[in-house]
């Protein structure tokens, strides 16, 4: 499958999830309202980043050796799936000793509780699952089971809401339900056979290149998230629920980056000679930036209709909303840059860069939070997300030698040199 219809199908996949996102997330806001939504968001955060790091770095390393690693891709896909079998072995057993101590997360029920480790389990297998997919450029084909999942989630959410039975509960159950069916249609054409295996010398090798995509990735995460973190602990639930629904708004501009960034890893691992991958790196990131200028000039305004679409609760989310997006458009930068530096096997420039953004950013929460309340977070994330961005483009322009014109004009050649099928 070409560059062009992988991006095409991303593209085509995220504008259904911003339509139909949307239109659910309205609903389940106004159902719900400040208390319930902060309630239900806090608790997808937390798996969320258990099932997104609880494989110490396999998963980040998996698609790097599947390519430049020389291992048989049968043993590679066993030995990882049983690793993580026995990461989340381990996982269960830990939270499940924390709460029944009353240690974390004691004013959730065992039913979020066992309802969240299956989502972190397949959470795990999807991740795995779908870089296969991203190896092999076969994003079109990910992209359609994919949908079909978000599709039957948003069915059922409208379901619940015509029933009168959409609560933080039952958002909760869809949401795992929604992930688990991820994994097992992924689970279905991947091509690969299953036969338990462990094979530690291959483990620790994954680890060491993996842990420090790992590490990278965690910075990323908690710089995106630690604000939600800090507005529970330093605000209240209903500021949360506010608050996240401005981050779901203005993080719908980093659609863009996430359907260019799978497409574009695949490309470059995939291309041999260095001079056309630089070529397609630069097009990408250049295209990347114009488009996701324009949405935010578009989303700027727009975010004046959110006490009309979501209610007068959400009012204070509009300041939030404006601020992110001014920020977004440079963190997409990095997003799109970061995949360079992954195929070329220097994770740590990753790490480096989300390590210092996360620590302005924590830095800045700290100090406007208590000031300014959820703008304060806004206004954090969004100088961190403009450093984030900096940063990629200062080491582009200076270390690996693109010019302002590679990174910025656009005219028709560098238009065709990125879509052109190879």
């Amino acid at each position: 499958m070409g560059f062009k219809a992988n991006i095409a199908s991303n593209l085509i996949n995220q504008v259904l999830r911003i339509v139909i996102g949307f239109a659910t997330s309205v609903i389940t806001a106004q159902v719900l309202g400040p208390q319930g939504m902060g309630y239900v968001a806090y608790i997808i955060l937390v798996f969320t980043l258990i099932g997104d790091f609880g494989h110490l770095g396999l998963n980040n390393a998996n698609m790097y050796f599947m390519k430049r690693g020389g291992v048989p891709s049968g043993h590679l896909f066993s030995v990882n799936l049983t690793t993580l079998g026995l990461l989340f072995g381990t996982i269960t057993a830990v939270l499940i000793f924390l709460r029944a101590r009353g240690l974390v997360l004691a004013s959730y029920g065992w039913t979020y509780i066992l309802g969240g480790l299956l989502f972190v389990g397949s959470d795990l297998a999807y991740t795995n699952l779908h870089s296969w997919y991203i190896g092999d450029e076969r994003i079109l084909e990910s992209n359609r089971k994919i949908i079909i999942v978000f599709l039957l989630k948003s069915a059922l959410i409208l379901i619940l809401w015509f029933a009168g039975t959409l609560t933080p509960l039952s958002f909760f159950a869809v949401t795992v339900l929604g992930m688990f069916l991820n994994a097992v249609l992924l689970g279905f054409g991947v091509g690969q056979n299953y036969a338990p295996a462990l094979d530690l010398g291959l483990v620790k090798a994954e680890l060491s290149y993996g842990g420090i995509l790992w590490l990278g990735a965690v910075c990323s995460f908690l710089h995106l998230r630690a604000d939600q973190f800090m507005i529970k602990q330093m605000l209240n639930v209903s500021e949360l629920g506010v608050y996240s629904i401005a981050v779901t708004l203005a993080e719908l501009l980093f659609l863009v980056p996430i359907s260019v960034s799978s497409a574009l890893l695949g490309k470059l691992y995939n291309t041999s000679e260095p001079g056309v991958a630089r070529s397609i790196m630069a097009g990408t990131l250049k295209l990347t930036f114009y488009i996701c200028t324009a949405l935010a000039l578009v989303g700027i305004p727009l975010s004046l209709l959110i006490p009309v679409i979501y209610g007068q609760a959400y009012a204070g989310a509009v300041s939030s909303v404006m601020v992110l997006l001014g920020g977004a458009v440079f963190a997409s930068l990095a997003k799109v840059g970061m995949q360079y530096f992954f195929t070329l096997g220097r994770p740590k420039v990753h790490l480096y860069t989300t390590l210092a953004t996360l620590i302005v950013n924590v830095g800045l929460n700290f100090l406007l939070i208590p000031r300014w309340g959820i703008f304060g977070a806004a206004f954090a994330s969004s100088i961190s997300y403009l450093g984030y961005g900096i940063f990629y483009l200062a080491l582009f322009l200076g270390r690996e030698k693109f010019s302002w014109r590679d990174l910025f004009a656009i005219d028709t050649e560098d238009v065709k040199a990125l879509w052109k099928r190879p």
